[in-house]
């Protein structure tokens, strides 16, 4: 990796970006008492990617990104309320054609007082990515909104639940198929003790796509919220899932899902975290996925300026059904990372990561290693 390689203009212009940052702000806007404020965000970085498209014909480029956006936050009455509005954007040096300019929106209503608390969300984002799954970049409109709520209904019980939407809008309709999905979920809680909740809960999520096919999830599961083990805490939820679907190739699928999150602090400068998750899965291409993953994170705080951390993930992807064609897809990546905060107004940062895919699938069966560095800068 040479500066020789780079697109030269592109890259002082960021060195002046990232430079600029670090000059002292004096934007931040605030009113009724510190109760309502406004942010401004900004961030650019430069990435190496060996494998822009993910997939075993590589692609490698350098790919110069930023961001730029506000943030509101009020903190008032009994309702709050926290809005962004962002453009992210990415120029790649050899693959001009990858270029992009995607808006990010997201609007929440919090409660968290009185006997019923909850959340209210909406948000409209551009995603631009590549998909190991398909092996090829997409660009898709994402629409959606979500409601959660918790109610106690007595003093060691209490029900949690939640309505969900979320509609997925692929530009390229000839390779990629739309998919429209909407979440039912209810969970009841019961105090153990004072560090430790169990709870069992149902989802039911409604998938139809434009391709006319239709699946209906029904998954049943339970799990401890609060302290798992001595000194682990977060929440470990295990179940069993049914999909039924409809359509020409519709197959109806069984297996068990998880999802679990929990941390543990060694010290006050040092902690673990570590997920795990399974669940039924589509892909861009329609096609129904048991995907299951693991990650495990090691985070170190030096100081309250330089922060470092490091991390391993993997998993499988199962293609189910006839359509699935039997392939499947193991996965490991690892991850190293350093930060400085000089202040609010400047944060730099470096990171190493290694993915590595194979696949039964020869064109899907690829590595990739990226190095990014990155500036970002808030006031």
């Amino acid at each position: 990796m040479t500066i020789s390689a780079i697109n030269r203009t592109k890259f002082w212009l960021l060195c002046g970006l990232v430079a600029s940052s670090a000059i002292p702000a004096h934007a931040i806007v605030r009113w009724n008492q510190g109760k309502d404020q406004v942010f401004v965000r900004g961030s650019v970085s430069v990435t190496w990617d060996t494998n822009i498209f993910a997939s075993a014909a590589g692609g490698e480029d350098y790919v110069y990104s930023g961001q730029v956006g506000l943030d509101y936050r009020r903190h008032a009455g009994l309702i709050g309320v926290n809005a962004s509005a962002n453009v992210n954007f990415s120029e790649f040096s050899s693959n001009t054609t990858e270029n992009f300019k995607n808006p990010d929106f997201s609007l929440e209503f919090n409660k968290n007082t009185g006997r019923t608390t909850g959340t209210l969300g909406l948000n409209f984002k551009k995603s631009t990515r590549a998909d190991p799954t398909v092996n090829l970049r997409t660009d898709s409109y994402v629409y959606g909104a979500n409601l959660k709520f918790k109610y106690p209904v007595s003093e060691r019980h209490s029900l949690a639940g939640g309505l969900g939407w979320n509609k997925q809008d692929y530009t390229d309709n000839n390779q990629f198929v739309d998919n429209t999905s909407s979440t039912l979920s209810a969970d009841w809680f019961y105090v153990l003790s004072p560090t430790r909740d169990i709870f069992g809960g149902y989802r039911l999520r409604s998938t139809d796509t434009s391709r006319l096919t239709s699946y209906l999830d029904h998954s049943f599961t339970a799990g401890v919220s609060g302290r798992i083990l001595p000194g682990l805490n977060g929440t470990a939820r295990v179940g069993y899932q049914v999909r039924n679907a409809s359509g020409a190739t519709a197959e109806n699928y069984t297996g068990y899902n998880a999802a679990i999150s929990a941390s543990w602090s060694f010290t006050r400068k040092l902690a673990l975290s570590a997920q795990i998750a399974e669940d039924f899965n589509l892909t861009s291409t329609d096609l129904s996925t048991d995907s299951l993953t693991a990650s495990l994170n090691l985070q170190y705080a030096r100081s309250a300026k330089l922060n470092m951390g490091v991390g391993v993930s993997g998993g499988i992807n199962k293609f189910l059904g006839i359509a699935g064609g039997g392939r499947e897809d193991t996965f490991a990546s690892a991850y190293a990372r350093v930060s400085y905060t000089f202040s609010e107004r400047l944060r730099l940062g470096l990171v190493y990561s290694y993915f590595i895919n194979w696949s039964t699938l020869p064109f899907a069966d690829f590595d990739r290693q990226s190095l990014t560095f990155d500036a970002s800068s808030q006031f």
